[in-house]
């Protein structure tokens, strides 16, 4: 079961870096939640949470996966993206001010019925971990 979990997670993402949508719409379930870090806030919409990830996927990011931990019908995954932000006042096309963004994206990722129905974001992997039930073995 969590192999499965892990694998649709990981379709997930080669169809995101593929920038393919429609087989992210496909993974979602229509009444998919999306719990962002730290807020009650939840977006209850396939087409809402398409949106975002189409504004992230037109935003050139790239994006790695350092951890996935199936657990059953959840799993708790720990991304990297970075992308190169350039300088709006620089107009040399090879410019030398360019600034790296990174950062990490952490959540559980709830499954039924091999759709997505539920993303939860933490601040880092080990909130996600602790949310899971799960302690990090890394400290």
């Amino acid at each position: 079961m969590s192999h499965e979990s892990v694998e649709l997670l990981l379709r997930g993402y080669r169809a995101f870096v593929a920038g393919d949508l429609e087989a992210l719409e496909g993974m979602l379930d229509p009444d998919v939640e999306w719990v962002a870090a730290g807020e009650e806030a939840i977006l209850v919409s396939r087409d809402r949470v398409l949106e975002v990830l189409a504004e992230r996927v037109a935003e050139s990011y790239h994006v790695v996966v350092d951890r996935a931990i199936g657990l059953g019908d959840r799993v708790v995954v720990s991304m990297r993206f970075s992308r190169v932000e350039v300088d709006p006042t620089d107009e040399r096309p090879l410019q030398s001010r360019r600034s790296y963004l990174l950062g990490r994206w952490a959540g559980v990722v709830h499954r039924r019925g091999g759709r997505v129905v539920r993303v939860e974001e933490y601040p880092h992997l080990e909130a996600a971990l602790e949310a899971a039930g799960l302690e990090d073995d890394h400290h």
